[in-house]
């Protein structure tokens, strides 16, 4: 999941962090969110949350084929004699 995406996809963390940068800077000693943002924050943490745990089956599914591809080995024998001198 690249961060760009993560942001068009989820414009209300975009928003709360921008938020929160604002607070910082002037001082803020609160934030406060109507039901509708926080609804909106809820959902897209959700999605968030789904596509991380897909993405932690991909990549256990892959070091899964990397783990029983390297204690495979494979030996070749051509047929090939020796040189007698």
């Amino acid at each position: 999941m690249h961060p760009n995406n993560t942001n068009k996809s989820t414009p209300s963390i975009e928003r709360l962090m921008s938020r929160i940068i604002s607070a910082e800077r002037s001082n803020q000693k609160e934030i406060r969110l109507t039901i509708q943002e926080a609804r909106e924050i809820s959902n897209d943490l959700s999605l968030l949350t789904v596509r991380l745990g897909n993405v932690i089956d991909e990549i256990n599914i892959n070091l899964s084929k990397i783990s029983e591809n390297s204690n495979k080995i494979e030996v070749r024998l051509d047929g090939g004699g020796f040189d007698q001198r």
